[in-house]
C-alpha cells in the first residue's frame, strides 16, 4: 500500500514538472522583447528623415530610462511622432505609439536633444556702414547650435567685395540682410557723358545724381548745359546716352 502511494506521488510530481515546463515555455512564446536600443535607434533615424538639416550635420542625443519593453507576440508597428511643428532643433519632444497586429498597447514619451553644426562667416573686427569686405574683415568657425540661422552666408564668395548696409560689431554673425552688392558709380561722382551717332562722338562732364548698377538707367546732370539727362551706365566712369 506504501510502494502504490510512493509511485502514484511521483507520477503526480511528473506531471506537475511537465505542466510547469511546458507551462512555463507556452508562456514565455506569448510575448516579444522590444529593446531600448531599437527604440533610441529608430527614434533618431526618424529625426534625420523629418528634420530639415543634413545628415552629416546632425548630432542627436536621445534621453530615456533604458529599459526593455515586454510585448504580447504578434505583427509590431512602432509609429514615432514629432510633437510641434516649429521646434526642428534643440529640445525636440517625440512621442512613440507601439501596436501589436494594429491593436495599441502602449506610448512612450521620448526626449531628444538635437544640435546642428553649421559653418558660418564672422566678422574679424567692427565694420562700420559701408564699408566693402575684404579677407581683412572676416573669419569662418563651425559651430554646433540649438538655433541655427537660415540666414547666414556659408560661402566667402557672397562677402569679399560686398558692401556692409548696417554697423556690426567685432563677431557678429554675417547674414544676407547686412550686405548689399556696391554701385558701380555712386551719386555724386564725375563721370563722362557719352553720345554716339554714325561715326560722330559726343562726351560731356557729368555727374550722377544717383548710385547705379552696371546697365542700369541712371539719372545724369550735363555740368555743361546744367540739364538733368538719363543714360545707361557702361562702367564706373561712362554713362551712354541717345541723341
Amino acid at each position: 500500500m506504501i510502494i502504490i502511494k510512493n509511485r502514484i506521488y511521483c507520477i503526480a510530481l511528473f506531471f506537475i514538472s511537465l505542466f510547469l515546463i511546458f507551462g512555463m515555455n507556452a508562456q514565455a512564446s506569448e510575448t516579444q522583447i522590444l529593446k531600448a536600443k531599437q527604440i533610441e535607434k529608430m527614434a533618431i533615424n526618424h529625426l534625420i528623415k523629418e528634420l530639415p538639416w543634413n545628415q552629416e550635420s546632425l548630432d542627436i542625443t536621445i534621453y530615456s530610462d533604458g529599459k526593455d519593453i515586454t510585448l504580447p507576440t504578434g505583427k509590431k508597428d512602432l509609429i514615432y511622432k514629432i510633437m510641434g511643428s516649429n521646434q526642428r532643433a534643440g529640445r525636440v519632444p517625440m512621442i512613440l505609439e507601439i501596436r501589436i497586429n494594429d491593436q495599441f498597447q502602449k506610448r512612450i514619451r521620448i526626449n531628444t536633444k538635437v544640435l546642428v553644426k553649421q559653418k558660418i562667416i564672422k566678422t574679424s573686427r567692427a565694420v562700420k556702414r559701408g564699408e566693402i569686405f575684404s579677407i581683412n574683415e572676416i573669419k569662418e568657425e563651425t559651430i554646433k547650435t540649438e538655433r541655427p540661422n537660415k540666414n547666414a552666408i556659408k560661402n566667402l564668395n557672397y562677402i569679399l567685395g560686398y558692401e556692409a548696409v548696417r554697423n556690426l560689431p567685432s563677431g557678429a554673425t554675417i547674414q544676407t540682410n547686412f550686405l548689399k552688392k556696391p554701385p558701380l558709380g555712386k551719386r555724386g561722382k564725375k563721370i563722362m557723358i557719352m553720345a554716339k551717332k554714325g561715326g560722330m562722338t559726343i562726351t560731356a562732364p557729368g555727374i550722377l545724381k544717383q548710385d547705379g548698377y552696371k546697365g542700369e538707367i541712371v539719372q545724369v546732370l550735363n555740368i555743361d548745359s546744367k540739364k538733368i539727362i538719363y543714360g545707361n551706365l557702361v562702367d564706373s566712369n561712362t554713362v551712354t546716352v541717345k541723341f
